[in-house]
């Protein structure tokens, strides 16, 4: 029920605010937002890629969002989370959340969650970017760049999955870095 009404209110909102979509290459971007799902534990994997970021003098954002009650702040300023507590009952996030990142043209939001959540959803229709990127196919189209990345199970272990965010984020970069475009 909560997604049908995030399609309509995504599709309502692109209807009357359509944007530019323009690809843009890792080397030009300068401002780059990151979305993730926290894992509650510190997120170590999305602090190593915010270090990596910054190590290319790149500015970085990361929100997190967290399904867990307690949060764990980070101890890197560029990273916050948000959780239950801050969102409504259509999973909206507070207009707070929404301010801090509009204040900020980004030139990359990357989606490096690995399930589909609505309010990450509400934050990158809401972004003001000149390129999003995510791996899930969503409708309505939010994403300028889509990912496609299939869950492989390791068959040496019993483990999950493969995938996370260090591989989804690394997979993103090689792409960025890999298109050359004449913008």
């Amino acid at each position: 029920m909560k997604t049908i009404l995030f399609n309509r209110r995504a599709k309502k909102y692109l209807k009357k605010h359509p944007r530019k979509r323009r690809f843009v290459t890792y080397e030009k971007s300068e401002n780059i937002l990151l979305l993730f799902e926290s894992d509650g534990k510190g997120d170590v994997q999305i602090k190593n890629i915010v270090k990596t970021l910054q190590n290319d003098r790149k500015n970085v954002g990361a929100l997190g969002f967290s399904s867990a009650k307690q949060l764990v702040e980070s101890d890197l300023l560029e990273i916050k989370l948000f959780n239950k507590k801050s969102i409504d009952f259509f999973q909206k996030p507070e207009k707070a959340i929404f301010n801090k990142i509009k204040s900020t043209k980004f030139d990359l939001l990357i989606d490096l969650s690995e399930n589909t959540l609505i309010p990450l959803m509400y934050i990158s229709l809401l972004c003001d970017a000149t390129m999003k990127i995510s791996t899930k196919i969503i409708e309505p189209q939010l994403f300028d760049f889509i990912l496609n990345v299939k869950h492989q199970n390791n068959k040496k272990s019993n483990a999950k999955s493969t995938i996370n965010e260090q591989f989804i984020f690394d997979e993103i970069i090689f792409y960025l870095k890999s298109i050359q475009t004449t913008d």
